[in-house]
């Protein structure tokens, strides 16, 4: 009869046997990632729920390969039987960990009136056409519950016009009146500062963002797009 105490060690020495396999995998995969992208940070690399295929996360971006470190597949990972896009589900949490690593006091934050029920982050541009349309409706989503918090994203670049304004806009003594005044049309004074412009810039392309507006909604979705306040609302308030 095996004693409790070598049958504990005999389930530990089992356990880890099991995960002997799986470590090699992940270090396989990530042996392949260095070789493809010298210097990048290491993966979290995670099992799914298909035998041999492995989660990869790098920043904001998911994808899968198989065990061997031979096959990567770039694309959708779906439940059928829950309905659940198991992708959508990892980049959410992934978008979510990179957003809490911005200082929250470099954004221009327009608070909601009352209760604070949503809080939605935009990459935003001062001389886009949809993110002066967004920014008329601020006042309505502030006065559902919604705050919105703005991270500068000029997509002309450094060094241009678009760029200069936006630091002069966080350069303000106000810059929340800076914002309103520059989506109504009106240049801001040139102000220099130290500013996170830059640092929001790229944070936009770690984001992968393409265009403004770009929302991120607090449950971890990507909005791209202008989406009007009658249709954002109720979605925002509804869950």
């Amino acid at each position: 009869m095996i004693k409790p105490i070598q049958t504990l060690a005999l389930a530990a020495l089992m356990g880890a046997s099991a995960m002997m396999p799986a470590m090699a995998d992940k270090q396989r995969i990530q042996q392949v990632l260095s070789q493809m992208a010298p210097g990048a940070p290491a993966a979290d690399i995670q099992e799914t729920v298909v035998p041999g295929m492995y989660q990869v996360v790098l920043g904001v971006t998911v994808f899968y390969m198989t065990a061997d470190g031979k096959h990567l597949f770039n694309g959708n990972l779906i439940n059928l039987e829950q309905g659940v896009n198991l992708t959508e589900q990892r980049l959410e949490q992934a978008r979510l960990d990179a957003l809490n690593a911005i200082d929250p006091n470099s954004m221009i934050i327009f608070k909601a009136k009352g209760e604070t029920k949503r809080q939605i982050t935009v990459f935003t541009d001062i001389d886009c056409p949809f993110c002066k349309r967004f920014h008329n409706q601020v006042a309505k989503l502030n006065d559902a519950g919604i705050e919105v918090r703005y991270l500068a994203f000029p997509r002309s670049g450094p060094g241009t016009p678009s760029f200069t304004k936006m630091e002069s806009v966080w350069c303000s003594a106000n810059p929340v009146k800076a914002m309103d005044d520059a989506k109504n049309g009106l240049d801001p004074e040139t102000k220099r500062c130290e500013n996170p412009v830059m640092s929001h810039f790229q944070a936009a392309q770690f984001f992968n963002v393409s265009g403004t507006p770009t929302m991120i909604i607090d449950d971890g979705q990507m909005v791209p797009g202008f989406v009007p306040a009658e249709e954002l609302i109720p979605a925002l308030l509804q869950n």
